[in-house]
């Protein structure tokens, strides 16, 4: 058991261990010895508990105690101290009543395993061998626990001291095996001499007899006077007048020519009360209550002292003084310290009442933090809430808020109390790191209050400097057992602790648990609300993120008279990357670009992702004098953002690149500042940007705007589902003639759109709509059999002309493809080596495109055409994966023909294609020019407005009758 065996239990060990062997050091060292142990062992806000008697502690906190102790005396075997040190302590007096309860020493020896396994788990105790005069023991410390040199010797003095237990002599103790020396156990044997019992009984009977009458007397004499004092507890008078009472009873009882009482109240104030010479012990009191015998004021005077102490609490010490050549009698001491114990008591009532009072107040402060903290809703609100209750929490002058930031390792100021000036503006700008500050090392190994004063580090030292304060706290944050934050107080003026313990760390340990639970729920509010505004991919504020800070953008603008501007960035070709690389790749480019115009704007400027690939950028603090000028600044960011998107992007080892279509708008001021007024300017302000991009881009294009742009799309988008069916969807054909004959050799069937409102409509226009829709299956099957249609009819009437098809990225991709075309020239009797099927070179830029389809409709004899050879990807590779027959020449180079124009391009392209076997088509002839020059180059046929415009299948056929 621990009275007998020094172990821990379970991971614990009982606090009568700790209370002896703090007892012990501050017999040798004094109290500041004491107190210089805690410090080292890093302890001292555990002070209360380690001198209780019945804690529990975990064992690796002994473990600091004791290597701490054995450093701080120089003495390593202390643990010897602690068995002598047992039999005199007030507060195990219940369990040396029970230990002498078994009757002698053999008989408790022999319970000595019952009884540890009752008080204590951690640690094993065995008697092999029980006599009269002798015992044989064994004893471990159980897995994981570590045995310590102290635990060993305090077991060992335990067991010496028994005997003495029943008045008898200490026990020798011979101690031949030890687990340090690496044995599995300790084994001892204790030898006793035990007295004679007739004699022993007859030696007292007969001293009984003798003093019977007087220690009867004696003892009536004193009961009477300690119920009168028992009776001053419940009287309900003040805690001074008690004491004041007890002094006196003690002074009736104890005959002497002076009286001392001199204790600590809980307050932390000294009640002194002195009666006659008591006097001449104030001068040996120093300024606290504990009596130094050995002072020159008192040398040689008889004086009889008794500690006033509880079992958890020391207060002080109660005294009687004679003058030199008196004498006290015997039962002097015994009868002092009976009354010191009623003072000791009374004050354990006061602290009582007190901490009753305290933990009340302390109750209603922290309930009234918690309904406030309770309101707030971000880090930086619970920061300063915690920061404001901390003054009325603990008294100091000054508080802030630290937060911890776990990946940089710093602790930043969160919010501050009290400070003003340039302290409160060095320090809600102060930062340090756990290498800076010892303190804060220690806070993060251990969770543990720090304080931080002058007596403390060079950085506590050149902190308290720095920010002129005394001494400041600090008392951990803590979720989940990890760091979050710190409360930080400041005494500045007031009297500052010199300890971190009491009510006050109570209340900022209460506090801290507030905050941790506040401070979690605001950060996951905060990442909550921050994921509903921002873009996932990019991190950028969202479309809802973006409308709300344009309105107070507005509203801001229309107090200080300024203009908001937006610009509207659209990517062009992005859908390209997304359908030939993959959406992780398009993911990829989309988080460059967010990070590059992020970099290209102003500082305080917004950057939202809009939608796909769309993004806005909201200018605020356009204070230009003239609109000229706003609109200057406006397109001087545009123009960064159209520079830094033209550089390439690298992406999975590959080198991309695009542009971006931007259109800008600024304000114009609010005539009024209501919600509907402001939502609906902004609203605008986005309708105008996104105008202004849609003209950019046509202008880039040579397109006219049209009616791309909202409101017209969607309906565009809805009215194209179905056209086909509803016979709005006309193909024409356009004819390529042979350059060398001038005849009619083949005519490229075009799409055209006939709607019923809006008239006809651009293939520019509706086919990308096709494209985003998932509509060019449907309208692509249609093209192709109205084409082999009119071609079958045309070979029947004695025209064999070929028919070429433009192919969209969508059919060639999906599996059946093959099988449709060969279905639809079965359907219409067309013959398969007359159809000519056009794609374009981006179709099947990626390396696991699917071309499978055409090398099978090759076999059946369709031709296969690169339109637009020269502009797309990687155009030489393409020849090789593909079963091309034909190549057609854009008509961007075929309109710059001439000495100084395109010549050597288009004369190469002829070359490479006759040395593959390949049939060349050029596009775009305007005139007669051109025209010679493709038959001096080489090239077989030539389509354009100059040789045919496109005309429906009857209009082809006059064309092909009139040509014979």
């Amino acid at each position: 058991m621990e009275e007998l065996g020094g172990a821990a239990t379970g991971g614990e060990t009982s606090t009568a261990t700790t209370r002896l062997l703090l007892q012990v050091v501050a017999d040798q060292l004094g109290p500041s010895g004491t107190e210089r142990v805690l410090r080292r062992a890093g302890l001292q806000a555990q002070k209360a508990k380690l001198s209780g008697v019945t804690g529990r502690i975990p064992h690796a906190t002994t473990v600091r105690l004791f290597d701490a102790a054995t450093a701080e005396t120089s003495n390593p075997r202390i643990g010897l101290l602690l068995g002598p040190a047992a039999l005199k302590d007030r507060g195990l007096a219940p369990l040396r009543t029970l230990a002498r309860a078994h009757g002698s020493t053999s008989v408790l020896l022999g319970s000595a395993s019952r009884l540890s396994t009752r008080l204590d788990t951690g640690s094993v105790i065995r008697a092999d061998e029980v006599t009269d005069g002798k015992a044989v023991l064994r004893w471990w410390v159980l897995p994981p626990h570590t045995l310590h040199q102290v635990d060993c010797d305090y077991t060992f003095s335990l067991l010496a001291q028994a005997p003495a237990l029943f008045g008898l002599s200490p026990g020798q103790v011979s101690h031949d095996l030890c687990q340090l020396d690496g044995a599995d156990e300790c084994r001892y044997e204790v030898t006793w001499k035990e007295k004679p019992f007739r004699r022993f009984r007859r030696g007292r009977a007969d001293r009984r007899k003798k003093s019977a009458p007087v220690e009867l007397e004696s003892a009536e004499r004193r009961l009477n006077a300690l119920q009168g004092a028992a009776n001053d507890l419940t009287s309900g008078e003040s805690l001074a007048e008690v004491l004041e009472r007890i002094a006196s009873r003690a002074n009736v009882a104890v005959h002497a020519p002076g009286h001392l009482l001199a204790v600590t109240l809980p307050d932390g104030s000294r009640h002194i009360s002195c009666r006659g010479t008591g006097t001449l012990l104030t001068g040996a009191l120093g300024s606290g209550t504990e009596l130094n015998l050995k002072h020159p004021s008192i040398a040689g005077l008889p004086i009889v002292t008794s500690p006033v102490i509880s079992a958890d609490n020391s207060y002080g010490v109660l005294a009687a003084v004679a003058y030199p050549g008196q004498e006290f009698f015997p039962e002097d001491e015994a009868t002092l310290s009976a009354y010191a114990h009623h003072a000791a008591v009374g004050l354990d009532i006061a602290r009582m009442f007190i901490e009753t009072r305290e933990q009340g107040e302390t109750a209603q402060l922290l309930l009234e933090v918690a309904r406030s903290l309770n309101q707030r809703s971000t880090v930086e609100a619970v920061a300063q809430t915690v920061a404001d209750a901390v003054p009325a929490l603990s008294g100091a002058d000054r508080s802030a808020v630290a937060l911890w930031d776990d990946d940089a390792g710093e602790v930043r100021i969160g919010a501050i109390m009290g400070w003003t000036g340039a302290l409160a503006d060095k320090l809600a700008n102060y930062i340090t790191t756990a290498a800076e500050s010892p303190e804060l090392a220690e806070m993060l190994a251990t969770n543990l209050p720090q304080l931080a004063d002058r007596n403390g580090s060079a950085w506590a030292q050149r902190t308290v400097e720095e920010f002129e304060v005394q001494a400041f706290a600090g008392t951990p944050i803590t979720t989940d057992g990890k760091l979050v934050g710190i409360i930080l107080a400041h005494w500045a003026d007031g009297p500052a602790p010199t300890s971190i313990e009491g009510v006050m760390t109570e209340r900022l340990a209460g506090l801290a648990g507030l905050a941790g639970v506040a401070l979690d729920n605001a950060r996951l509010l905060e990442e909550t609300q921050r994921q509903a505004l921002h873009d996932p991919l990019t991190g950028l504020p969202n479309r809802v993120k973006l409308e709300s800070s344009i309105e107070a953008a507005l509203v801001r603008a229309a107090w200080t008279e300024g203009r908001v501007g937006l610009l509207f960035c659209d990517l062009n070709r992005f859908k390209r990357i997304n359908d030939s690389l993959g959406h992780s790749a398009g993911d990829l480019v989309l988080q460059q670009v967010a990070a590059r115009i992020t970099n290209a704007v102003r500082e305080g400027d917004l950057v939202s992702r809009y939608s796909g690939d769309e993004f806005i950028v909201l200018l605020e603090n356009l204070h230009a004098d003239t609109e000229a000028e706003v609109q200057a600044e406006v397109e001087g960011i545009a123009a960064r953002i159209r520079l830094i998107l033209g550089e390439p992007f690298e992406v999975n080892g590959r080198k991309l690149f695009l542009d971006a279509a931007i259109g800008t708008a600024l304000s114009d001021t609010l005539t009024a500042g209501s919600p509907d007024n402001v939502t609906l300017a902004a609203r605008k302000l986005i309708e105008q940007a996104d105008l202004a991009m849609y003209r950019s881009k046509a202008r880039t294009r040579g397109h006219a705007l049209g009616r791309m742009h909202s409101p017209y799309r969607l309906q565009l988008e809805t009215d194209l589902r179905g056209a086909a069916a509803r016979g709005e969807l006309q193909v024409l054909f356009q004819p390529q003639v042979n350059v060398e004959t001038r005849k009619v050799a083949a005519a490229e069937a075009l799409l055209r759109w006939r709607h019923p409102e809006l008239g006809l409509i651009s293939p520019t226009e509706f086919i990308p709509l096709a494209e985003e829709s998932n509509l060019m299956g449907e309208i692509g099957t249609f093209v192709l059999a109205e084409a082999c249609r009119a071609g079958a009819a045309w070979h029947s009437l004695g025209h064999p002309i070929e028919v070429a098809v433009n192919i969209s990225a969508a059919q060639l991709n999906t599996a059946c493809f093959a099988n449709s075309v060969t279905q639809t020239l079965d359907q219409s009797g067309f013959p398969a080596t007359a159809l000519i099927l056009e794609i374009t070179e981006t179709q099947v830029i990626s390396e696991n495109a699917d071309v499978s389809s055409l090398w099978n409709l090759k076999d059946l004899g369709v031709g296969i055409s690169i339109d637009d050879f020269g502009t797309g990807y990687s155009s030489m590779t393409q020849l090789h994966r593909l079963p091309v027959s034909e190549i057609k020449i854009d008509k961007s180079f075929i309109s710059t023909l001439g000495p100084d124009g395109s010549d050597a391009f288009v004369a190469g392209i002829v070359g490479l294609a006759r040395g593959l076997g390949l049939r060349v088509v050029a596009e775009g002839v305007e005139n007669t020019q051109q025209l010679a020059a493709l038959h001096a180059l080489g090239c077989e046929r030539a389509q354009g407005y100059f040789l045919g415009h496109p005309a429906d299948a009857r209009g082809l056929q006059d064309l092909l009758v009139s040509s014979l």
